[in-house]
């Protein structure tokens, strides 16, 4: 993604940019990899889920968020703290 960008950002005109040689295809293939990816993260929040019930409340972003400060309680009461007051 990086090179194309990279190859897209070198070129001013935006017909030009968008016409290179096999574009679409390298995007398609990003797009069919994060999709890939995005459903093995949902199952892997599916696992915790149903290992902690309690999950089912939690957006998946919040759910993220504990699970990488998992290690660090005060940062995990702070972010829900935090979410709790402001995304209303």
């Amino acid at each position: 993604m990086q090179q194309i960008v990279s190859e897209v950002e070198l070129s001013k005109n935006v017909v030009e940019a968008t016409s290179r040689s096999r574009l679409f295809e390298r995007l398609e293939k990003i797009q069919q990899q994060l999709t890939i990816c995005e459903k093995a993260l949902a199952e892997y929040l599916e696992t915790k889920r149903l290992a902690f019930p309690r999950f089912y409340f939690v957006s998946s972003v919040d759910l993220l968020d504990i699970l990488s400060s998992g290690t660090n309680p005060s940062v995990v009461s702070v972010l829900t703290s935090y979410r709790a007051a402001h995304c209303q």
